[in-house]
């Protein structure tokens, strides 16, 4: 699917505020998809809703920090409201630190665990009744591919976490005919990456993110990509 192409359909899309969410954002807007953008920054979810409205779409911003699992049933429950119904879940939200376990705070790690993980299952519990009343909806996580080395511990395990809820979540609901997809992609272009040596221009960038969301969207009824690696074409290490 490209930009030109129709996109009919009601979204959720969690952690829009920037980077990929906002990248996706865009093109879902510029396809043609009404809107429900989630983030913990309302300024910064008011700016990306209004560049949304500029592809002649509805875009209601939704502030919420979904690290705080108990805001996310209502958070939902809005979108749906402000949408009157709902088709996508794209949680683009994502956390990381870098730290030894055994010298790790353990504060930083909870926080990925609440943000990578637990408000995944939390997004999907409240969104899926709404979505699976018609075929053709879509769950979508933006998770990162697994590489362990030191220091990545927690996030890695909310990674692989998240990977498991997801294939088992296609089992819960592929007879409603809605898709879920983990899409894992490498080093991409966002603000997140601020380590030395690296070329930003041969990174993949959000706007590869947000091409892949509209492919998984676009799938026809028959077919589900249930998860899709994504690495840079060339290596961005200088």
């Amino acid at each position: 699917m490209t930009t030109s192409q129709k996109l009919d359909g009601k979204a959720l899309i969690v952690g829009a505020s920037g980077g990929m969410g906002r990248a996706t954002a865009i093109a879902l807007a510029q396809a043609g998809a009404n809107l429900a953008l989630m983030g913990r920054n309302s300024s910064a979810i008011e700016s990306v809703a209004a560049d949304c409205r500029q592809a002649s779409t509805n875009a209601y911003p939704i502030t919420c920090d979904i690290a705080r699992t108990e805001t996310i049933e209502s958070a939902v429950n809005q979108a749906i409201d402000r949408l009157e119904g709902l088709n996508y879940l794209i949680n683009c939200a994502g956390i990381s630190a870098s730290a030894k376990l055994h010298e790790t705070d353990l504060v930083d790690s909870e926080a990925i665990i609440d943000t990578n993980l637990r408000a995944f299952l939390y997004l999907a519990r409240y969104a899926l009744p709404e979505i699976n009343k018609n075929s053709g909806g879509a769950v979508i996580k933006i998770g990162s591919v697994n590489h362990p080395y030191s220091g990545v511990n927690t996030s890695l395990a909310a990674n692989q976490g998240s990977k498991g809820l997801a294939e088992a979540l296609f089992e819960d609901v592929r007879e409603y005919g809605t898709k879920v997809c983990t899409i894992r992609p490498g080093w991409v272009n966002t603000p997140l990456v601020t380590a030395d040596g690296i070329d930003k221009a041969l990174m993949i960038q959000p706007e590869d993110i947000a091409q892949t969301v509209l492919f998984v969207l676009s799938m026809p009824d028959t077919a589900c990509p249930t998860e899709i690696t994504i690495l840079p074409q060339r290596s961005p290490y200088v």
